[in-house]
């Protein structure tokens, strides 16, 4: 072989292993393949018991977990704020590869503007003792948003990474000490709150629920309903104090009272659901008029605290303060029975069968009135006690509820009935309401008494005629003593025909109009049942109208049949022009109302002709 071959291959041969060299040196293995898809940190997040952070030119930062919460461990003792803690976690795993580094590939001041020799953060993190993460972190490289940082090994026999790497770090770990403390004074779940008690060197006032579900009560002083939205608010303020400084205790000032308390100060205890720890304890020394500021101490943190709230005054408040001024609170989806009593009119009873309710009259159940007893919880629920009038009312005299002349119950699946008595005082001027089961008085408006009538009829539904216009035979309609209209209808064919005193008016029939009429009919609803019937059937034994619809067997045209009829009155006797007419449907004992413009609206001409 020549030489000139030779030489060329020898130098072929040296170019390729230089190549391969440098794609070694440069070029990712296939380890570092791997790392870059999972990125230079990995750790089980949910594992990890400390992480501690140090600066250069700053303190450095203990952060641990007890188990239930974390803490700053280091330069002070105290709660650390777990939402920037968590994001400090989320942070560090999901720092981004770009690309590894090596030392060698830099000169000296290359290598000094990483900062990787004099790191600017340190951060490593411990997991049940046991080191998972020391990592380091250096200047930013020239990838915008990127950094070098190095790993220092974990485990024995491990190699030192360098990488530039993609992460908001540094930006996170330039915040002081103090920022890692919580900055909420109280962090709990108001849902999960089911005891407070407000205790003060004049008293106490204790609120409680079973649960989050559950009605407040005023357990203390009183024994009452308490107000949801005040008491949330109570919470809200509560749970929404923030810390503003804090220092290390100091020597006490004037003598503590025998609760242990100053008299400007209000100890709150927090109990919560579900947990057996000790409850939450919170002193607050009473804040200046119009200030916002105050100072704090907790049971389960050391501090003297300064913290901030526009609404703290509202945690020195008054029993009344906490008090429901609803006169109900009453779920109607739970209900199942109502009873009305009164010292005048038979008793009223409601039950709700197949979600719909029933007025038991006559020994048998008929639809009730469903807008009237939407009505009837709506106007308790939101009628406002004008006066907490007594809390312990040893003679009900003077208020009428010896002898209440109405009550209202109402019952819910597996609970006793709740009564609600009313009362008026010897002139009539004021009146009064009381729970059976409860000693306060309270003082009503008198405009809360027309929604819960006495009169079974004023519950009746309103519904006074009901039928398919498959059974529908026939419509009679008489005018006083003109002779009537007879409207013929054929269920079969739908078509109808038509005379006046024998003579045929089919022709002159508006079918449409007279389909109209058929469904008016077929629903036909009143206004309103009246309670006096004497007038009515005065006026309706000369009726100024007469309805008569004639029904069969639905779907047929032949068989027996049956006649309703529906009379109607003015309620000015003789007077046409009356706003309202009194009407019967056949001998029923129950008279209605309808209004004029119903009525008209019901008769609308069926003749294509006068």
């Amino acid at each position: 072989m020549r030489l000139r071959t030779t030489l060329l291959l020898l130098f072929l041969v040296i170019a390729l292993g230089a190549v391969i060299l440098g794609i070694e040196r440069f070029m990712p293995s296939t380890r570092e393949l791997r790392e870059m898809k999972k990125g230079p940190v990995q750790f089980e997040r949910a594992k990890i018991t400390q992480i501690e952070l140090d600066s250069s030119g700053g303190d450095g930062i203990t952060l641990a977990w007890d188990g239930t919460q974390w803490w700053v461990r280091r330069p002070f003792n105290d709660l650390a704020d777990p939402v920037k803690v968590a994001k400090l976690l989320t942070e560090i795993s999901s720092i981004g590869w770009i690309q590894r580094v090596h030392q060698n590939q830099f000169d000296e001041p290359g290598w000094t503007m990483t900062s990787l020799g004099q790191p600017r953060h340190k951060l490593r993190l411990t997991a049940g003792g046991q080191r998972v993460l020391d990592c380091a972190l250096g200047a930013p490289s020239a990838i915008e948003g990127a950094h070098y940082l190095t790993l220092q090994p974990v485990v024995e026999g491990g190699e030192v990474a360098h990488y530039v790497a993609k992460t908001a770090l540094p930006d996170l770990l330039k915040i002081t000490p103090k920022e890692w403390r919580d900055a909420k004074l109280l962090r709990l779940p108001a849902s999960l709150v089911t005891s407070v008690k407000l205790i003060q060197v004049g008293g106490q006032i204790e609120i409680s629920r079973q649960n989050d579900k559950a009605p407040w009560m005023l357990v203390k002083p009183l024994n009452t309903r308490g107000s949801k939205e005040r008491i949330s608010e109570l919470l809200s303020t509560l749970l929404n104090i923030e810390i503003r400084d804090a220092a290390n205790p100091a020597g006490s000032g004037s003598p503590a009272s025998s609760t242990g308390l100053q008299t400007p100060e209000i100890k709150i205890v927090v109990a919560l659901k579900g947990l057996e720890q000790t409850p939450y304890e919170v002193t607050l020394k009473k804040p200046a008029k119009d200030t916002a500021e105050t100072t704090a101490t907790l049971n389960h943190r050391k501090p003297v605290f300064t913290v901030m709230s526009k609404s703290l005054a509202d945690l020195w408040a008054q029993p009344n303060d906490l008090r429901d001024r609803m006169l109900a609170r009453i779920d109607e989806d739970a209900v199942y029975a109502i009873q009305i009593t009164s010292t005048d009119l038979p008793p009223v009873n409601l039950r709700k069968e197949s979600d719909s309710w029933f007025l038991q009259r006559h020994g048998r159940l008929e639809p009730a009135n469903g807008d009237r007893i939407a009505r009837f919880f709506e106007d308790l629920n939101t009628h406002a006690i004008q006066e907490f009038t007594v809390d312990t009312a040893s003679n009900l005299t003077p208020y009428g509820l010896d002898t209440p002349f109405l009550t209202a119950s109402w019952t819910e699946a597996g609970a006793r009935p709740v009564k609600l008595l009313f009362g008026t005082n010897s002139a009539s001027t004021q009146f009064f309401a009381k729970y059976e089961d409860e000693p306060s008085v309270y003082r009503i408006e008198a405009s809360l008494l027309p929604s819960i009538p006495q009169d079974g009829i004023k519950w009746k539904g309103l519904g006074a005629l009901r039928f398919t216009q498959f059974a529908l035979r026939r419509i009679s309609l008489a005018l006083g003593t003109a002779p009537p209209l007879i409207l013929n209808y054929d269920p079969i064919t739908a078509q109808w025909t038509g005379q006046i005193a024998g003579r045929d008016i089919t022709p002159q029939l508006d079918r449409v109009k007279a389909d109209k009429l058929a469904s008016a009919l077929a629903k036909f609803s009143v206004h309103n049942w009246s309670s006096d019937r004497s007038d009515a059937l005065a006026a309706l034994k000369n009726p100024a109208l007469r309805i008569i619809v004639t029904l069969g067997e639905p779907g047929i045209n032949t068989g027996p049949v049956r006649d309703i009829s529906l009379n109607f009155a003015p309620t000015q006797a003789g007077n046409m022009e009356s706003a309202f007419f009194f009407g019967q449907v056949d001998a029923d004992p129950d008279i209605f109302y309808i209004a004029r413009t119903s009525l008209l609206a019901l008769l609308d001409k069926v003749l294509k002709t006068e």
